[in-house]
């Protein structure tokens, strides 16, 4: 049988992979509310504050932005 641990240990540390898949996201190119994001990212991840930053990338990755549509023929006598 094992003696459990009765004192704190060091905290565990989180794979690259991990982190990469809570915090990595691409923000659209010339977004302004992408960039505002980013920022707020950054800023929290340089504070500690990993539940604010895991928001702010989701927000980044779930941010919609309006499709191109292909060009389509129009119809001739338009």
């Amino acid at each position: 049988m094992t003696t459990p641990f009765t004192y704190p240990r060091p905290p565990v540390e989180l794979a690259g992979a991990v982190e990469a898949y809570l915090y990595d996201c691409t923000p659209a190119k010339g977004c302004g509310v992408c960039a505002a994001l980013v920022r707020e990212l950054a800023e929290a991840k340089a504070a500690q504050k990993w539940s604010a930053a895991y928001d702010a990338a989701a927000e980044v990755r779930n941010h919609p932005h309006a499709k191109p549509r292909p060009n389509s023929p129009r119809p001739q006598g338009e």
